[in-house]
């Protein structure tokens, strides 16, 4: 597929032409959905802004609960306030002891390691898979302690979660799918989230399925299901038939849980979002597959590899990995170049959780035995292939992916044009 860019042009960085003028829009987010503001109102003056309200007719939350379970193809949905409250109850319903291991992948965001000691247990960071960015089943050979895996889907991949459980099931090792970047994504035609043990969601306000701040586990296992009502609501799950005015929740108590509900507010906002997803899912993978056809002859510049088991795509960033760089610069030189060409941030993935600055336990007094395992864990360990992605990919939001044909081409302009300047003026690595 033929691309144009004048090699002599100057990088709008450098005081040049952009390839895209700033008056040009590019689609925003979130979108709302039609009915979404009747959805609000009916919470409004329901009387029911909570799931602990007194019973006065359907929830949303409920409602909300049991749509998501059959998009997905689950047979359980617990929803929860966020996606970090999601992962968290997820580790507490296994049944693990204090300060069991937890492998998570190195290049993820810090909500997923944090989870784990705010389950009590120890985070265990692997490196990742450098052709799709999430962990490997090779991964779980290097640490012969684990008892449970957290296996992020990462931006716009999937991993292989197939192969990691067929390692760590005769372990005994727990799998759960942080798939707070894959709503909808499939493999193999099951969605990501059911393909191990648990599946957990966010739908904070920049993913593709958001009600501002949500999350939501889900599970084929009618035990765990239970435990995870009673892990996000005080110690109580549904009961039957409720009478009116009467609390929804009984106080089941077969164990110990914290109050991570979503709110009847964000239930409806779901409700009103989820029948649109697929539609923008469409959207945004054909113009996805566009631009891998618009950059497949730009020498530099790859997207990353997608598993042929991977039949459904979800968009939430999408890594464009310039190999090459100038000496001397980084991909945050790359990205504010992006950015000037065509009006629309592109950034950074952020650090490695090893050296990243939000994943500090030592200065949180109450964990201080596990961050000292954490640091003693993690001293002198390397993570090459996340390092890589983190310090050569460029992201950009799924909202970018939300127009029309002549955006990806601008946009594979703007990236081929940044290409060329870094090879012409490379360093290596």
């Amino acid at each position: 597929m033929s691309l144009h860019v004048d090699a002599g042009a100057a990088l709008a960085i450098d005081g040049g032409p952009p390839v895209r003028s700033a008056e040009a829009p590019w689609p925003r987010w979130p979108v709302a959905a039609p009915g979404a503001e009747d959805m609000l109102r009916q919470v409004l003056h329901s009387r029911q802004w909570a799931i602990t309200s007194p019973h006065e007719g359907e929830l949303f939350e409920r409602r909300f609960a049991e749509m998501f379970a059959g998009y997905l193809g689950a047979r359980h949905c617990v929803p929860t306030d966020h996606g970090s409250s999601a992962l968290v109850i997820a580790l507490e319903s296994l049944g693990l002891s204090e300060g069991d291991a937890v492998l998570v992948p190195a290049l993820t965001w810090v909500a997923t390691a944090t989870a784990v000691l705010r389950a009590g247990l120890l985070p265990v960071l692997a490196d990742i898979d450098p052709r799709t960015g999430s962990m490997a089943a090779g991964a779980l050979s290097e640490h012969p302690d684990i008892r449970a895996v957290v296996v992020v889907h990462w931006a716009c991949g999937m991993a292989d979660v197939p192969a990691i459980d067929a390692v760590a099931a005769p372990r005994g090792i727990a799998v759960i799918e942080d798939a707070a970047q894959a709503h909808g994504a499939r493999w193999a035609g099951r969605a990501a989230g059911t393909l191990g043990r648990l599946g957990c969601f966010s739908m904070q306000h920049s993913k593709v399925l958001t009600c501002g701040e949500g999350g939501a586990v889900v599970t084929g296992d009618e035990v765990l299901a239970g435990q995870l009502e009673e892990l996000r609501a005080d110690s109580r799950r549904y009961r039957g038939r409720t009478p009116v005015g009467e609390l929804p929740l009984a106080e089941t108590a077969t164990t110990m849980g914290a109050n991570f509900c979503l709110s009847e507010f964000g239930a409806a906002l779901l409700c009103a979002q989820l029948p649109l997803l697929d539609a923008q899912h469409v959207v945004r993978n054909r113009n996805y597959e566009l631009l891998r056809q618009l950059l497949a002859s730009v020498a530099g510049v790859r997207l990353l590899d997608r598993p042929p088991e991977q039949d459904a795509l979800s968009l939430y960033e999408v890594p464009i990995i310039f190999d090459p760089l100038p000496a001397g610069s980084g991909n945050t030189w790359a990205a504010a170049a992006l950015t000037a060409e065509i009006s629309m941030r592109a950034y950074p993935p952020r650090a490695p959780l090893h050296r990243s600055p939000l994943l500090q336990p030592w200065k949180k007094s109450t964990i201080a035995g596990l961050a000292g395992r954490f640091a003693a864990r993690h001293r002198d360990r390397v993570f090459p292939h996340a390092e890589y992605l983190a310090r050569h990919a460029v992201l950009l939001h799924h909202s970018a992916f939300l127009g029309a044909e002549r955006d990806m081409r601008d946009l594979a302009r703007a990236v081929a044009k940044v290409a060329r300047h870094a090879e012409r003026t490379a360093g290596r690595d």
